[in-house]
């Protein structure tokens, strides 16, 4: 027996798992369209007692009025499958049509008949399953027109597995990964501006999917369960992961270009494009009410409070994904409405693009390990300290600053003899060091060996003269 609420159930699952949406309900002919208009296509069930001749009717309006239909509903329609939902013997096959458009008629007289048609799992497992919810429930979710309550429903497997991924990357560097210093962060894959600009590309992407904490993930994947479940139901699934990568790596493009010594890592530059991009087709299609504005401010509101709050926020890798997010919106729109337009952002985007990559790699590149070993040094921790150096000189990233703070970790757990000795060590390898020069200098006038200061101090002055430092320690050493 096909009940009422069996009618409306379907209905609420093709929306929630195919990605269509109800465009038409008429109580007196028992008809629900269905729409998806990626697809040009038209789901039309229909309920109750039916003749041959009511659904050749339904055939042939199907027909002559196909140009308005297409205006009433703003694409080509090019496939109709109409489910007849009626428990008496109906032969429907005789109306099946191949040109000049695609009608079929389907004759769904149980349940079973109706399952069986479908494919996907998760829809026949809740299709099959009973429930206590009421016919009304799926009624007003089927005929809800309201594009952020619709989403909120629909699946969306590309946010899930978006949700999933940064999940189960958390779960295991928490387990079997170490991830409590600022160099342990940075080993597992979090974005730093000397790491990219030494060839590590790929950090624009793995940062996107680290997080520090349980907070800074659950916050994040709250909020990419909204704003991504929005987006992938009013663009589609594979455009949904363009924009959120897209908007990730831009963010994170930007926050390279003007932030040369912090380390970078999260969600909430890409996240921030998918709140972009809604801005964007809000704009766009001029079809959002008043409430699902307000909906969408709230929920932006919300999360910029609580990003307040948090450790670390990376304030440009935000508004740079903002700005992303909108930006390829504006792309894809262009490109099917106004070619000159779609070009003229395709240029202005690789020149930004190019024009962040070439500040990305002439703006100062500090040596970010060296600032983990320094902050360190000033909390106490030799010891992490010295693990940390050993690790920089084994990436062979260690400059003339590296055994300068080298020096004073050696100094400070072993003996002074021993740090001139490192100092000496790194001066072999960087014998042109300022830094290097005038701390032999240094070292050696508080032995009291002033010939060998004095050497040292002019080799500083030779490679830098206009070193206040230098010159002043000459000073005191010529008198």
């Amino acid at each position: 027996m096909i009940d009422e609420k069996f009618q409306w159930k379907s209905a609420y699952l093709w929306i929630k798992y195919y990605n269509y949406k109800c465009v038409h309900f008429d109580k007196e002919k028992s008809e629900i369209w269905l729409s998806n208009q990626k697809k040009h296509h038209i789901v039309i069930f229909k309920f109750g007692e039916f003749t041959s001749q009511e659904l050749g009717f339904t055939h042939e309006r199907l027909k002559e009025h196909k140009e308005d239909i297409d205006a009433f509903l703003s694409f080509d329609v090019r496939k109709y499958d109409v489910y007849v939902f009626n428990d008496k013997n109906i032969d429907v096959q005789h109306f099946t049509e191949h040109h000049p458009i695609k009608i079929k008629f389907h004759h769904i007289e149980s349940r079973k008949t109706f399952i069986n048609k479908f494919k996907h799992p998760l829809l026949k497992r809740e299709l099959t399953n009973k429930d206590t919810k009421s016919s009304t429930y799926y009624k007003q979710r089927t005929l809800n027109q309201n594009p952020v309550e619709h989403a909120m429903y629909q699946f969306a497997p590309i946010t899930y597995a978006l949700i999933a991924t940064n999940v189960i990357v958390w779960l295991t560097i928490l387990l079997f990964l170490p991830h409590r210093t600022d160099l342990e962060i940075i080993n597992v894959g979090a974005l730093s501006h000397f790491n990219f600009v030494h060839g590590e590309i790929y950090r624009l992407v793995s940062s996107i999917f680290l997080h520090l904490n349980f907070e800074h993930l659950l916050f994040n994947m709250l909020s990419l369960f909204i704003f991504g479940k929005i987006v992938e139901s009013l663009v589609g699934r594979w455009q949904m992961l363009v924009i959120y990568l897209f908007s990730g790596i831009m963010g994170n493009l930007f926050s390279l270009a003007f932030l040369n010594d912090n380390i970078s890592l999260g969600a909430s530059g890409a996240i921030f494009g998918l709140l972009g991009a809604i801005v964007a087709m809000m704009l766009i299609s001029k079809k959002f009410t008043q409430k699902m504005m307000l909906q969408i401010i709230i929920a932006t509101l919300i999360m910029a409070v609580i990003s307040l709050f948090m450790n670390n926020v990376n304030i440009i890798a935000h508004l740079g994904g903002l700005f992303a997010g909108g930006l390829i919106v504006y792309i894809g729109y262009f490109y099917k409405t106004f070619k000159k337009g779609f070009h003229i952002l395709i240029i202005v985007t690789s020149v930004l693009i190019i024009g962040l990559l070439v500040r990305i790699f002439l703006i100062e590149d500090v040596n970010i390990y060296n600032k983990i070993i320094q902050k360190q040094m000033n909390e106490g921790h030799f010891s992490e300290a010295k693990h940390m150096i050993r690790e920089t000189v084994k990436k062979d990233y260690a400059n003339d600053e590296t055994y300068y703070l080298s020096g004073f970790v050696i100094a400070a757990k072993n003996s002074k003899a021993e740090a001139i000795a490192e100092w000496e060590r790194g001066l072999r390898i960087f014998p042109d060091s300022p830094l290097l020069n005038y701390q032999m200098a240094i070292a050696n006038r508080s032995l009291g060996d002033n010939k060998s200061a004095k050497k040292f101090i002019k080799k500083v002055l030779e490679i830098d003269p206009q070193n206040k430092n230098a010159i002043n320690l000459k000073k005191e050493l010529d008198d």
